[in-house]
Formats: C-alpha cells, structure tokens, sequence
C-alpha cells in the first residue's frame, strides 16, 4: 500500500462505522419500515434444490445436524446459534428449509413456522451478523421459495410479520449492495434483492440492481471455460445454481435471460463434467468439498447444449487424463489476483488419483465454515504435491492474499490409445531458493499402472540443504494392507482392487492425515 492509499482507506474505515452505527438506530429501522407493504406475493417462485428428508426428520426430534455438527432445538435454539459462530451462517441462511420439506408433514411444516417466527421476535431489526448481504439474500430467497410450505397456511398475523420483515430486509439489501463482498458471497446477496424484486412488489429497480451486479460478477468471475476464477470447483457449482434460480425467476415473471446467463450455464455446464469423478462428486481443489451428487445431477440437468470435455481437454489451468477407469487430475493453474487469492490453495501441481468409484489419492478438501481451518488447509502440505521446508509454496498476507506468485506452470501433453505423459514444472521456488519444480505422470496399462517423478532443478548450488517431502493423501476408505520388506505399501479401496505403492530414491513414511472432502 502506498502512502497515498493510506488516507483513503482510513476514511473508508471511518465512513463504514459510522454507516453500520447508523444502521442500530431506531430511526434506521423507522425507515426501512417506510412504504406500502405487500400481502401476497406477486410471483411465486420454488426452490428445486432436493433436501435431505433424514436431516429434516432429525429436526422434528429436536435435532439439527450440519457439516457433521449437532445443535438442540429447543427454546434456547436461536441464543444457542447465537453463541456458536459457526452456526451463524448456516442456520440465518435458512438453507435447512430445505430439509424440513425433504421430511414433509404437517409437523415440519410447524416447525418451519415456529423457528421463523421465533426469527421475527429475535432479529426482526438490523444486526451486523444477522443482516449481513450475503447470509440476508440467502435468507430472502429461501423465505419467498419456501412461502406456499411454511407461510402459505399461516394466520394472518403471521403473514403481516412475514411481509413486513421481507420488505425492511431488502430495503436494506438493497441500500447495502454491493458492500465489499466478492465471489459467489455477492451473486448470492443479489439473487434475494431479485426474488425480492419479482416477487415483492413494483420496486423494478431492485431486480435492476440485483441483475447489474450479477451480469458484471459473471464476467468477472466465470471463464470462458467455463471455470470459476478462484480455482474452487464448488463455487462452479454454487454459480450454476444461482444462475439457475435466476432463470427460472425470469421464466416465471415472464421476462427475457439475459445471454451472459444462458452462455454461462452452458459453459458452467461443461466445467462441471469436467471436474466430476466417476462416483459424480467434484475433485477437491482450493478449498471446496466433493458436494451432493443429486445435486450435481440435478443442475446438470437442467442445462442443454452441455459438452462433455474431451479427454485432452484443459479446463481452468487443470490437466485432466482419463485412461480405462481412471482418472488423473493436475492443477496447473495461475494464482488469479486479489481479492480471489483469498482462498487460493498453495499447491501448483497437486494431483488427484481415482479409479472408477473410488477416491485414491486426495487433496485435503476444505472447511464450509472455520476460518481457522479454511487458512490451515491452504497450505502446501495439504496437497499431494512437493513441500519444501515444511512451508507453503507461496506468502500469504494478513488478508489471505497470496504475494509471491508464480509464473505460468509449463505443461508438454503426449499421449496415445495406450499411455498417457505428461510434463509440469513451476518456478514459485525460484525466488526463495533458486529451484524449480518438475513432475512427470506417466499413466498406462488401462490406467493401472500410475506413475511419477518430482525433480527440483537449481542454476547456482543452494546455500543451505532444505528438506523435502512429496505427500500422498489417501482418501479415508482407502485401507493400508501391509507395508513389505521392501518398504512397498498394499492399498485397497472399496471396490476390492489393491494397489502397491512404491517409492525410488526415498524415504517412505506412513503419518496420520485430515480429510474435509464433504460434511
């Protein structure tokens, strides 16, 4: 930062304490408040997302799970969110409505009326948290897809409350947009301001500003290949859904699409097949997790004109090799610029390994919700790639922004009917120690027969030795058999096929890992 940013940024600073002290007030409430309120919904939209009946019926025992958590449903509930940040997110969302429909009856539908008027007596007014964009436009559309579930069958206090508090909310939305969110976080925050202004009433210009941030966003953030920027394949997926709803919201007003959506599902579409395992889960890459399979199938099939990559296709910098029943996957991609570095991975030339449904060799994954988690597994080591001293390939800033990128990896692709090789280098060493790193993947026999080799090439001799570790993250069902005299490790996966794992001209070790691929 320059010297001359610095006063700009600090009145920045000062200018957002003030707006969000001034959002507290009673008088900002009074405001929102404002204007004519509507009573019923002029379009009534759904949402096709598939829930989980089994979570939903868990919440008609007083138990919500998410993400492998468990939190009692009881009068304490939303004091209890409150106290756990990292339910926040989740539950303020309203996302789990989709459960409770999943579940069906009267009784969830009871409940779902229950937790949300419990909302209005709780959170009704504005709160940093609570209100913010993102979790608020989420919260709008699940409150308007979910109406004819919940509200449609409610007393008429319960509709006035409804309507009252979905108008102050995107009144603020409206007033707040486009804050300082950035990715899919934005597209969501637009997406309520949309539904609102379809659905609400005549306020035309929500639905304006809420497709003039979304169409900009797009182009910012979805490649021509139909990739998303941050190198996330789950934000592909999470982009397709919202481009989805949306339309479908325009379908169901009767209005235009807007070619920048239908180009970009059809692109999305393809980048998702791309990126799909056999067992129809997405590869773990720069932070996401493997996501549904019903819901991969569900957004697929929705979306014509979808192609399905070609074999030697690169989609997003990854070079993807399929040879019989398996499947190799390289990230040979560049770091994109602030602010998507955020939640950039470390890890060029990490690798992915499966055979037919099952998951051999995987990167770590990524955490939905912990901060904490989400920076740790950023780190080199979380990868199946080479890990010099024990330190990420790149310097992370404050902000998670990555500050010491690299140069475009280098990739040579030869191939046949038979076997597949492949050549990547990187030089994200090169600065801090001089080297560049090399790999070689060699694929053949039907896609049985993998193998590799990692070479770290230096001009000038290094100061100092530095340790090296090139890590192999197996995926939890894998199981270690044995390890023979000669050190060869005895892999089997579910489907009852064992590998042997070899290693020339190292040492191999067997540790402990973490796997954050899904819940």
């Amino acid at each position: 930062m320059t010297l001359a940013q610095k006063p700009m940024t600090v009145l920045g600073n000062v200018k957002r304490q003030v707006g969000l002290a001034a959002c507290g007030t009673g008088f900002y409430h009074w405001l929102l408040s404002k204007g004519d309120t509507p009573n019923q919904l002029r379009i009534k939209l759904t949402d096709p997302w598939p829930g989980q009946g089994d979570l939903g019926r868990m919440m008609t025992h007083g138990v919500l799970m998410q993400h492998g958590m468990s939190l009692k449903i009881d009068r304490n509930f939303w004091k209890n969110v409150d106290q756990t940040p990292a339910w926040q997110d989740t539950v303020h969302s309203f996302t789990w409505l989709r459960d409770l429909r999943a579940a069906s009856g009267d009784i969830a539908r009871k409940l779902a009326r229950d937790l949300v008027a419990d909302w209005l007596d709780l959170y009704d007014r504005w709160d940093a948290t609570v209100w913010r964009p993102d979790i608020m436009g989420q919260r709008i559309a699940m409150w308007i897809s979910f109406y004819d579930f919940f509200c449609g069958s409610a007393d008429e206090d319960f509709q006035k409350r409804y309507f009252a508090s979905l108008s102050r909310q995107a009144r603020h939305l409206a007033r707040s947009l486009p804050a300082d969110l950035y990715g899919v976080p934005v597209l969501r925050a637009a997406e309520g301001l949309i539904y609102a202004g379809l659905s609400l009433s005549e306020e035309d210009n929500w639905t304006l500003l809420g497709f003039e941030i979304v169409l900009r966003e797009l182009q910012k953030q979805i490649r021509k290949d139909g990739s998303h920027i941050s190198g996330n394949p789950e934000d592909i997926l999470e982009c397709t859904k919202i481009c989805l709803d949306l339309r479908y919201a325009l379908n169901r007003a009767g209005l235009p699409v807007p070619k920048v959506i239908q180009d970009g599902l059809e692109r999305m579409g393809s980048a998702l097949r791309f990126f799909s395992y056999p067992d129809r889960k997405l590869a773990l890459f720069h932070g996401g997790q493997e996501s549904a399979a019903q819901i991969i199938d569900t957004a697929l099939s929705q979306i014509r004109n979808t192609k399905r990559a070609a074999k030697h296709d690169v989609i997003g910098g990854f070079e993807k090799i399929v040879l019989g029943r398996s499947v190799l996957m390289i990230d040979t991609g560049t770091v994109p610029e602030a602010p998507y570095s955020r939640n950039y991975h470390s890890a060029p030339l990490a690798f992915e390994f499966v055979h037919g449904r099952d998951r051999i060799f995987t990167n770590c994954g990524g955490h939905p919700f912990s901060h904490d988690w989400q920076q740790g597994l950023r780190h080199t080591a979380a990868h199946n790639t080479l890990c010099l001293n024990d330190r990420p390939v790149h310097d992370f800033l404050s902000g998670g922004e990555i500050v010491r990128s690299h140069g475009p990896i280098c990739s040579v692709r030869r191939e046949n009917k038979e076997a597949c090789l492949i050549d990547v280098s990187h030089d994200a060493y090169r600065m801090s120690h001089g080297i560049d790193h090399q790999r070689r993947f060699f694929l053949s026999n039907q896609g049985y027969d993998l193998r590799g080799e990692d070479s770290l090439l230096s001009k000038v001799p290094l100061a100092k030795p530095a340790p090296v570790a090139i890590r192999f993250h197996l995926h939890p069902r894998v199981q270690v058999v044995s390890v023979d005299d000669t050190g060869d490790i005895i892999l089997t996966v579910p489907s009852g096929i064992s590998w042997r794992f070899c290693a020339v001209g190292a040492d191999t070790h067997l540790e402990n890992s973490v796997f954050l691929g899904n819940g």
